[in-house]
């Protein structure tokens, strides 16, 4: 599913992780994200907050990093700050997380991708679900 870009946030509960969403299923997410000098990025858990006047949040996801690389961005010398893409695999929902992960792609998304093909290549397919992603 498509949604705005930059409208949904993606952080770690100590703030060390801050970016912006980029492909979200039920099975995880990718994020883009400027990493913090001499900090690691291992987060157990994540959040997800979209922009605007909505109160809606998804708090302590536990999760699992599945990837971290480099990405370079359009626009983007080389000199300029590293930016990196980031794999989380959903690892265990609490309480309410599953339905407020239903209405976060319910809700945020502009447009879902085409299924019927079965490529694979759809957003969220490397966590076994079709997901939304930013354009």
């Amino acid at each position: 599913m498509v949604f705005k870009r930059d409208e949904i946030q993606v952080f770690s509960d100590d703030l060390i992780l801050f970016g912006k969403l980029n492909d979200i299923s039920n099975g995880g997410l990718s994020f883009r994200y400027t990493p913090i000098a001499g900090k690691n990025m291992d987060t157990k858990s994540i959040n997800i907050l979209p922009n605007g006047k909505d109160q809606f949040n998804l708090y302590h996801i536990v999760c699992l990093t599945i990837y971290d690389i480099s990405a370079f961005e359009e626009g983007q010398n080389l000199t300029g700050n590293e930016k990196r893409q980031c794999g989380i695999k959903f690892f265990e929902f609490k309480e309410n997380q599953k339905d407020k992960l239903a209405f976060l792609l319910k809700n945020y998304a502009v447009e879902s991708f085409d299924s019927s093909s079965g490529s694979g290549n759809e957003p969220g397919a490397e966590f076994g679900n079709q997901g939304m992603t930013g354009r």
